[in-house]
C-alpha cells in the first residue's frame, strides 16, 4: 500500500474527480469538490488535471476561507493533456473547517479533474464534537 493510499486509511478519505465543461463558468461560483466539518482541515496530496479542451482560461485550487489559501493553478492556455500537481504524503493543508475548492477565470476549458485527499482533526474538540 502506498503511503499517500495509507493516510487516506487512516483519516477520512475525501479524494474524488470532477468534470469541468467547456460552458462551466465558475469565475464567480466556485465549485465545492469536498466539504468540511469544523475542527477539522482537508489535506490535499495530489491534483490531477487531464485538460480536453483548451482555451485562454485558468484554473485555481483553493479553500474557501475569506482570504482563500490558493494552493494550485494552470497556466491560461495549459495546452491539451495531462497536469499534475503532487504535494508529497503529508499533503498541503488547507485553512481548518473550510471546503476545497475550484474556481475558473472563464468558461472554455474543460477537463477531467481527479484529487486525493484526506481530512483529520487538528483543532481543540469537545466530547459533543467527536
Amino acid at each position: 500500500m502506498s503511503d499517500y493510499r495509507q493516510r487516506r486509511k487512516l483519516y477520512k478519505d475525501v479524494s474524488g474527480s470532477t468534470v469541468l465543461l467547456a460552458t462551466d463558468d465558475l469565475s464567480s461560483t466556485a465549485r465545492s469538490l469536498a466539504a468540511l466539518a469544523a475542527k477539522y482541515s482537508i489535506y490535499v496530496q495530489r491534483i490531477i488535471v487531464d485538460v480536453i479542451t483548451d482555451n485562454a482560461a485558468t484554473l485555481t485550487f483553493s479553500d474557501d476561507a475569506g482570504t482563500p489559501v490558493k494552493i494550485a493553478g494552470t497556466k491560461a492556455s495549459p495546452g491539451i493533456g495531462p497536469i499534475t500537481f503532487d504535494f508529497g504524503i503529508e499533503g498541503r493543508k488547507l485553512t481548518e473547517g473550510q471546503a476545497f475548492i475550484l474556481k475558473n477565470s472563464a468558461a472554455g476549458l474543460a477537463a477531467d479533474i481527479t484529487w486525493l485527499a484526506y481530512m483529520r482533526p487538528t483543532g481543540t474538540r469537545t466530547i459533543a464534537q467527536i
